[in-house]
């Protein structure tokens, strides 16, 4: 079977990219020829699947032959023109998608041309949507926010990613490694509460931060008015994360944001190593009962799940009044 693989462009190697990579690698071990591209082609008969990871071109998205093409919905993109499913506020939202509370909510997260165009499509986007054959989520969360959005459950299918662990092979990370946090250096993956939560704990931990961003400058900023500059090393971006977790006392994934899934959480249990994370969006689906989880924005209480030792499974109750929005 011939397969065109479509992986829209952000310019970053994220979780979506390396999703698409691992698939095509499988598809092709498996005897498939897949073209792999990020430009959308005028005509589509060369193939005989499409598999899209991600559109945001709604006229793109009317124009694929539906009885042969496949939708992943990785992220919020195609249900909230904000993208991030948070507020103003920094809250996480739960509303389906439309003209309202959309119209007040976006324009002040993006441009406001934009932002006003993609809530105007967003009924489009769902039709669009809705005629495609197939439409493929990486966990029950995500299947729910899509079915909540008006889109049917009939065509939703659960596909959680597979996680290919490597041997240990070279080591690329230093010895000693404590707390860890991979991931990009933006403000819904919550390396902030952490540096929070680090100033907060009753035990002097060290922390490796695996990953680049546009935040960088401001938590190296923070770290050093916490007092933790000594305590927390920026490492940058390393082409081989799964080292640093396997040389990680725990791996930390403090996202307030609603993770559609949590690949680096997943990677770090399938590598056995001890993960705290917040109990947000698909976190706790990634993390399969095999994670201490924290309730979402609880500082206090996720300084005290990395004060503990060692690192049972479980769920940390929420305090009375530490909950801080990022």
């Amino acid at each position: 079977m011939k397969i065109l693989l479509l992986v829209e462009s952000s310019g970053v190697r994220g979780g979506i990219e390396v999703f698409a990579e691992r698939q095509a690698a499988a598809l092709r071990a498996e005897g498939h020829a897949v073209d792999v591209a990020s430009d959308i082609p005028a005509d589509f008969s060369a193939w005989d699947e499409i598999v899209v990871h991600k559109c945001s071109d709604v006229a793109a998205l009317e124009r694929f032959p539906p009885e042969k093409t496949t939708l992943y919905v990785h992220d919020h993109d195609p249900i909230c023109p904000r993208s991030y499913a948070y507020t103003p506020l920094r809250r996480n939202c739960t509303r389906a998608s439309g003209l309202w509370p959309c119209l007040l909510c976006a324009p002040l997260c993006r441009a406001w041309r934009p932002a006003l165009a993609r809530v105007l499509a967003q009924g489009r986007r769902k039709r669009a949507m809705a005629r495609l054959a197939k439409i493929v989520v990486i966990s029950e969360f995500m299947k729910r926010r899509l079915v909540a959005n008006g889109l049917p459950a009939e065509k939703i299918s659960v596909e959680s990613p597979a996680i290919p662990v490597r041997d240990g092979g070279p080591a690329t990370a230093p010895d000693g490694v404590d707390l860890l946090f991979v991931g990009q250096l933006i403000r819904g993956k919550g390396v902030q509460l952490l540096l929070r939560a680090m100033a907060r704990m009753k035990t002097r931990r060290t922390l490796d931060v695996v990953g680049a961003g546009n935040l960088e400058p401001a938590l190296r900023a923070l770290a050093e008015k916490l007092g933790l500059a000594d305590r927390v090393r920026f490492r940058g971006f390393q082409s081989d994360p799964q080292a640093w977790m396997r040389a990680a006392a725990c791996v930390v994934v403090p996202s307030f944001w609603q993770e559609p899934y949590g690949l680096v959480a997943a990677e770090a249990v399938a590598l056995g190593r001890p993960v705290v994370a917040f109990a947000t969006g698909g976190l706790p689906e990634a993390c399969g009962g095999r994670a201490t989880l924290v309730p979402p924005g609880d500082v206090a209480a996720l300084a005290r799940a990395l004060d503990a030792a060692p690192f049972d499974h479980q769920t940390i109750r929420p305090s009375d009044h530490e909950t801080i929005r990022p």
